[in-house]
């Protein structure tokens, strides 16, 4: 009996944990989608949004000893840098070719851009691995035998928020209301006064501020900046897009707790070195039943 009491509260813990650490899941998928929502290609060049709010989010901290939010704040705008030249140099200038192009382009990038990355790492700056800082790692509250760390909390809160400003500005604004018009058609919208260039570029760079938010939160919840965060960005993220449906907001963000769930729950239920397995056993089990995810809308056959 006692065993099986401590076993439900680590499952519990452990379920908590996972969907917090989610909400981070959730900010990169967020970018994928938005994206997808609004060209319908896959911006493989994304997750280097997240490497770079990571790396810059490391280096105020450790050189430039800047507070957390100044931080986290030089993440975001690393971010939204590598997004608006993703957008100018990897879509604007072949916009009007095949639609894999664009994402080749962006593939290339993403390439080059890690291999730059892995040598300042590895050669020029650093030599190993380096802690990212977290000066909230002995910070925790309970509730009942539930322990909450802080630092979860406070990425849960800050997607949270990320989230809301995001639905803000799609539903609200006469800018989200130029993306969802180009969404659904972009002749129309062009018909309709939209700036079809300056909607797309503001696109790009909403979708990098996420992307540079979560590279920022990943280091803090992992405690280590990763040069390799930007493959692991573009993997999980568009496992996360796929789960919850491709192009839907909704499913970006529920998809992302149920994979950080996932990850935590199969870590201790089997083992930590089968938790991707697990969860792209779920994936493939879910595509063969939903082929078009959580909150995805089906399609029709094109064969």
């Amino acid at each position: 009996m006692i065993f099986d009491e401590f076993f439900i509260i680590d499952m519990l813990q452990t379920t908590v944990d996972g969907l917090m650490f989610g909400s981070v899941y959730a900010l990169m998928a967020i970018g994928f989608a938005l994206i997808w929502g609004l060209l319908g290609i896959l911006n493989l060049a994304h997750g280097q949004t997240v490497a770079a709010g990571m790396f810059i989010g490391m280096i105020s901290a450790t050189v430039f000893n800047l507070p957390p939010p100044l931080a986290f704040a030089m993440s975001v705008l690393a971010g939204m840098s590598v997004g608006f030249v993703v957008e100018r140099f990897c879509y604007r200038p072949i916009r009007r070719t095949h639609e894999l192009v664009p994402m080749i382009a962006t593939l290339g990038f993403w390439i080059a851009t890690e291999e730059a990355l892995q040598k300042v790492y590895f050669h020029l700056y650093f030599t190993d691995f380096t802690r990212f800082p977290n000066p909230y790692t002995l910070l925790s509250f309970e509730i009942g035998e539930i322990r909450f760390r802080f630092d979860y909390v406070l990425t849960l809160v800050i997607a949270a928020v990320l989230v809301g400003l995001l639905y803000f500005i799609i539903y609200r604004t006469k800018m989200g209301m130029a993306m969802r018009m180009v969404a659904a058609d972009h002749d129309v919208a062009n018909l309709m006064g939209v700036n079809l260039f300056q909607t797309l570029t503001r696109a790009f760079v909403i979708a990098g501020a996420f992307g540079g938010a979560a590279g920022y939160l990943l280091g803090l919840v992992s405690n280590i900046a990763n040069p390799y965060a930007g493959s692991l960005a573009t993997v999980k993220g568009l496992f996360t897009m796929i789960l919850g449906g491709a192009g839907s907001l909704p499913g970006a963000i529920v998809g992302g707790m149920i994979l950080g769930f996932m990850e935590l729950q199969s870590a201790f239920l089997v083992s930590f070195a089968y938790r991707d397995a697990v969860a792209m056993g779920f994936l493939f089990l879910l595509l063969v039943f939903r082929p078009q995810g959580l909150f995805g809308t089906k399609v029709e056959d094109k064969i």
